[in-house]
């Protein structure tokens, strides 16, 4: 009887012992590895922002009777705010991000300045829209945030108005579309897998221009160049 007892635990302790094995042994399921959104992509979006416009004028009268030739110079800086739109397509290549935006922002960019030399030369100027075409190159400096710089085509329709109000009060104004470049750089953070923010700064040079306009009386050549710093934030909707 002794005998028949030691056998049964010893069986029962070698099936315990092999059944502990086979948990121990059988294999567990690893959680899936959790993969960051691409930044390949289309997107589209809204920003805004502020928009400071300087503008500075080389202006001369020439005064047939005399001959008399005055020259002055006016310089005007305008803060507005910026509204508008962009969209973009981007390709990921490892940790870093390149890409093309197009962008169309109403802009209130206006401002005066009386010349140096006269107190009856007034100068104006407005920026009423602001538009660009840029190429974008990054690096992420964590899956979800993007640190970029930007460059490219810069496209602004501009108003410059010269006032004269001496004897003979008089005003020209050069009202057209112009165009140039702009450079900047920005951060951009994805908070959610669809969702992007970010926040850039653009430097914006439309160039120079020159107007001459000869009258009855006197003849007219002003110079005007029209530059911008942007500065806005966007929420981009991607795919």
């Amino acid at each position: 009887m002794k005998y028949h007892l030691l056998a049964t635990v010893s069986s029962l302790a070698l099936i315990s012992a092999a059944s502990a094995a086979d948990l121990l042994a059988y294999p567990t399921k690893a959680p899936p590895a959790v993969i960051a959104p691409s930044w390949t992509g289309p997107y589209v979006g809204l920003n805004g922002g502020v928009a400071w416009h300087r503008a500075k004028a080389d202006l001369e009268f020439i005064f047939p009777a005399g001959p008399v030739r005055d020259t002055e110079s006016a310089r005007d800086t305008a803060t507005g705010a910026t509204f508008g739109g962009q969209i973009g397509y981007n390709w990921q290549f490892d940790n870093f991000v390149y890409g093309l935006e197009a962008d169309l922002n109403w802009v209130d960019g206006d401002g005066s300045a009386t010349a140096e030399l006269i107190q009856f030369v007034e100068y104006s100027t407005e920026m009423s829209w602001l538009a660009t075409v840029r190429g974008r190159v990054g690096m992420l400096i964590s899956p979800p945030t993007l640190l970029y710089v930007t460059g490219g085509l810069a496209v602004g329709r501009i108003r410059n108005t010269t006032v004269w109000s001496g004897p003979v009060p008089f005003s020209l104004v050069d009202h057209r579309t112009r165009t140039g470049w702009t450079v900047g750089g920005g951060i951009e953070h994805r908070l959610a897998p669809n969702w992007t923010v970010k926040a850039e700064a653009l430097y914006v040079d439309l160039g120079r221009m020159s107007e001459s306009n000869p009258l009855e009386f006197i003849s007219y050549r002003g110079s005007f160049r029209n530059t911008a710093v942007v500065g806005r934030i966007g929420l981009n909707r991607t795919w």
